[in-house]
């Protein structure tokens, strides 16, 4: 080995040396590294190939490495990133389910499993689950994905929508839109992670068939009772603060908090969830606090902690923020 290589191997291995308790940190990164790579890789030919070139070049480290932990750090870097890529392969086939074959109008009978608001667009979206096939307008069976998102016009959405309802609709259904430029949003994406097979508008008349016994969810009847309370786009953003749900604020004030770089505050993120826990433990410590038994022989603490756990899984849940 030449001398300047040597000095540097030298010089790489005394730094891993003294960052030896960081190096850990960067598993996640690498992890992540890999199902970003699944993102940027064309198909499963590609996944395979980096799959198995991550592997040689993680062996090839080890065989080589002569007990260095240069060779190790990148042997491990290369495993994370290669169960990276197969996590979100796995993922991404586990979740695959029928996608519509083409633009189509169909009558079809659903059961009704979320219900989105949209207030500014006066629009309720209805996440729907087929029940049975659809028939076109020519009354010719239509194979319909497992899951439907339409949209409604308010005024179209029937007395008894809710939850678990029942209801017979005409809809005109496409499948998932693709990016609009390269590097846009990609619905499309979204929509197979999210079993969504088709897309599309509802017209009316739409029928309850089955009505639901348990309304619209407690986030759509929270975020209701906000806008109801807050005219505009003011209740819009305290709704989405709260629940997650963007549907009650205007395409304007949305465009502008994108150009302010503020949108990232409309979703559910960890400011959010971490505003919850410290609110929780706040409130919990304090009120515990009034009683002086507890105060000497509870660890409210540990008490308070345990509430700001349970408040974070609740809000979790409810902002469907998972």
């Amino acid at each position: 080995m030449p001398p300047w290589m040597a000095g540097t191997g030298r010089t790489i291995e005394c730094w891993l040396e003294a960052e030896r308790d960081q190096l850990v940190l960067w598993l996640p990164v690498m992890l992540g590294g890999g199902i970003a790579l699944w993102f940027a890789l064309p198909d499963a030919a590609a996944w395979r190939s980096a799959i198995l070139g991550m592997l040689a070049i993680g062996l090839a480290c080890v065989a080589t490495g002569r007990g260095g932990r240069a060779a190790r750090v990148v042997a491990l870097g290369m495993a994370a990133a290669a169960l990276g890529l197969g996590l979100i392969w796995f993922r991404a086939d586990l979740v695959a389910a029928p996608v519509l074959g083409g633009p189509t109008i169909a009558s079809f009978s659903a059961s009704v499993e979320v219900i989105e608001p949209l207030v500014a667009r006066k629009l309720v979206r209805l996440t729907l689950l087929p029940v049975g096939e659809g028939a076109d307008s020519a009354g010719r069976a239509v194979a319909l994905p497992h899951r439907i998102r339409v949209n409604l016009a308010e005024r179209d959405a029937p007395v008894g929508l809710g939850t678990g309802a029942v209801v017979r609709l005409r809809a005109r259904l496409m499948p998932p839109p693709l990016p609009a430029v390269p590097g846009a949003y990609d619905f499309a994406r979204v929509a197979w992670f999210s079993g969504i097979g088709a897309t599309g508008r509802g017209f009316a008349p739409v029928v309850v068939t089955a009505a639901s016994g348990s309304g619209a969810g407690i986030r759509v009847a929270l975020s209701r009772h906000i806008v109801s309370r807050l005219e505009g786009s003011a209740g819009g953003i305290a709704a989405a603060l709260a629940t997650g749900d963007v549907g009650a604020i205007t395409e304007d004030d949305s465009e502008a908090m994108r150009r302010a770089g503020l949108a990232h505050l409309l979703s559910v993120s960890g400011l959010h969830i971490t505003a919850a826990v410290a609110a929780t433990m706040l409130i919990v410590m304090r009120l515990f606090a009034l009683s002086p038994w507890l105060a000497l022989h509870a660890r409210l603490p540990v008490i308070a902690a345990l509430a700001g756990a349970a408040a974070a899984i609740g809000y979790t849940l409810l902002t469907r923020a998972l």
